[in-house]
């Protein structure tokens, strides 16, 4: 694990928090941001469909599908569902609501999608499966899925018969725009896949209670800026799958501090009403910047939640092994 003074030799961030600035879309609808040096420009709000799978039936999924596109909102992070993804099951539902929109609309959309697979060949197979889900035949990032996870050994991940090669073969091949790794732990090992191989996305858990426990945006960001890694922040309610951990009075609040974090350009929020959604999208509209005072308030007021909830991303891996906490104070 990186040692702490890698971990807080960017606490200085910080002070640029407020220099983050938002670039309204020419449509008005939601402000938009660079996807890092993808040359891509996103929302700043994405929707995370697992949510969207586990609230509706098609009808209902369909029709916030479609008032999510209507309201800007055209950045959708999704992933199959299979038996290694047991807890993910509105994943694969929401894939197939996903492609009924998509026959009319895919020009409008954004689509990530994931593969949590160790060997290569199957991850090929996955990208595959993914795209006859969803109807299309090229994703725009597609992303080897949850590295944290203790299942992924580190030389398999990075090898050239390993999934992430098998996602840039995919790139090669035209199966997608954009390759990326996510995941919600063990921020040493990104920073290690920085050395090892070329990504033009990340995707990490980032919310102002997770950034003492994890601190991808102090331990991986700060490198991953370097190379234009485009930074995409989730969790950014603190939650899992089927939860919201952050108290109400918190929420907008992390949705801010997620969107101020220096070079951030989208943060993917799982919604799964249209009160959710009408809510996240007024606050994206009305997005001010954090201040380094308010950031400094907010660390302080975190602390003791970080030590009540401590490592709880980590359960999702299967191994049930957990990596170490930083409570970064």
């Amino acid at each position: 694990m990186l040692n702490r003074r890698q971990f807080v030799q960017t606490a200085a961030g910080a002070a640029v928090l407020a220099s983050v600035k938002p670039v309204i879309a020419e449509t008005g609808k939601l402000p938009q941001r660079e996807l890092g040096g993808t040359g891509v420009k996103v929302p700043i709000l994405g929707l995370g469909t697992v949510a969207v799978g586990n609230s509706f039936n098609e009808k209902g999924a369909v029709a916030l599908i479609n008032k999510a596109i209507d309201l800007g909102v055209t950045y959708f992070d999704t992933a199959p569902g299979s038996t290694r993804q047991a807890a993910m099951t509105g994943y694969s539902r929401a894939h197939r609501y996903i492609a009924s929109v998509l026959k009319e609309r895919r020009k409008e959309v954004f689509i990530a999608t994931k593969c949590l697979e160790t060997d290569g060949s199957k991850t090929l197979e996955l990208v595959q499966s993914n795209l006859k889900e969803l109807g299309i035949e090229r994703a725009d990032i597609l992303y080897t899925h949850a590295i944290g996870h203790a299942s992924y050994v580190f030389d398999e991940l990075v090898g050239d018969n390993g999934p992430m090669a098998a996602l840039e073969k995919a790139k090669k091949d035209g199966l997608t725009r954009l390759v990326g790794v996510t995941g919600h732990n063990r921020p040493e090992k990104f920073a290690a896949v920085l050395k090892k191989r070329r990504i033009d996305v990340m995707m990490n858990a980032v919310n102002i209670v997770d950034r003492h426990t994890y601190a991808f945006e102090d331990a991986v960001w700060p490198v991953a800026r370097e190379q234009k890694v485009g930074l995409v922040a989730m969790k950014v309610f603190g939650g899992g799958v089927f939860s919201c951990k952050m108290p109400k009075e918190m929420l907008k609040p992390s949705f801010r501090y997620a969107l101020s974090v220096p070079g951030v350009a989208i943060a993917v929020i799982g919604m799964g009403t249209e009160a959710e959604l009408e809510q996240n999208v007024a606050w994206a509209k009305e997005f001010q910047p954090m201040t380094a005072d308010e950031a400094k308030e907010l660390k302080r007021q975190s602390i003791e939640l970080a030590k009540k909830w401590g490592t709880h991303l980590d359960k999702l891996d299967a191994k049930g092994e957990s990596s170490r906490p930083l409570i970064n104070t």
